[in-house]
């Protein structure tokens, strides 16, 4: 990757476990394509003001060129198993790889 990838988390503080499961999984997703240059990921805390099936939301972005971004937005509202930050991590990622094979068709 030409750019260090940005780990960003909101509402919440910095996890080291976190952080080191997202780099492992950029390090898993350059596996798939070697021509990504930018990667961004944001990790947003469960709101305090839901009651149920509140968690982590996951946002990546990434830049491929020729292709100008990918983006994954995943936010499992009603999945209880993302109530666990490390569980969203995965899962968000997973549909990134599955995005980047696409492109390689």
């Amino acid at each position: 990757m030409q750019i260090a990838p940005e780990i960003t988390f909101e509402g919440c503080e910095p996890s080291p476990a976190a952080r080191e499961a997202i780099l492992k999984e950029i390090e898993r997703l350059e596996t798939h394509n070697q021509r990504i240059t930018g990667c961004r990921v944001s990790v947003v805390a469960p709101s305090h003001k839901h009651r149920h099936g509140a968690g982590f939301q996951i946002h990546i972005w990434l830049t491929l060129p020729p292709h100008e971004n990918i983006v994954v937005n995943r936010s499992h509202v009603d999945d209880a198993r993302h109530q666990h930050v490390e569980v969203a991590i995965r899962d968000a990622f997973a549909t990134a790889r599955r995005q980047v094979d696409a492109l390689a068709i």
